[in-house]
């Protein structure tokens, strides 16, 4: 009988052009309306603000993404947002956004934030039932916004 090998998972930042364009396929499943030229833009613009992307990586492919920021305010006080946390549609239900997640959870308790929050499309109940029924999180508020 001929041994399996076990998927080799890990997570790390992305940095580098090349490691940015190589996530934009993921990213692009989330944010359909990016081209790679503007997701660079953005992400190069959103940098010096504190934004981070993480990568988890299954058999040295990106599966899944996190977009995350440490933030302060007045209601959250110290908390992490996270932006975009998508899963590479051919590899969902397989644990990687969860292990993500709690990735996010650590990197939130290393910076001593209370919390971390996010924003959900209201279509996306698959989305919801996941951060609620498997995740723990609280659907606390509204976003509003205007486009101008």
């Amino acid at each position: 009988m001929i041994p399996i090998p076990s998927t080799i998972y890990f997570i790390k930042p992305i940095e580098s052009p090349h490691e940015l364009d190589e996530s934009f396929p993921v990213m692009n499943q989330l944010r359909t309306d990016l081209t790679l030229d503007t997701y660079r833009e953005l992400v190069a613009a959103m940098r010096p603000q504190g934004y981070e992307l993480y990568a988890l990586y299954a058999d040295d492919a990106i599966v899944s993404l996190a977009g995350i920021e440490l933030r302060v305010n007045l209601y959250l006080e110290k908390y992490v947002f996270i932006y975009d946390l998508v899963t590479c549609a051919n590899h969902r239900s397989n644990g990687y956004g969860e292990m993500l997640l709690h990735f996010v959870h650590e990197y939130a308790r290393d910076h001593s934030a209370k919390y971390v929050a996010l924003e959900s499309g209201l279509a996306r109940t698959e989305a919801h039932r996941f951060y609620t029924d498997k995740m723990d999180y609280a659907i606390t508020s509204y976003s509003f916004r205007k486009q101008l």
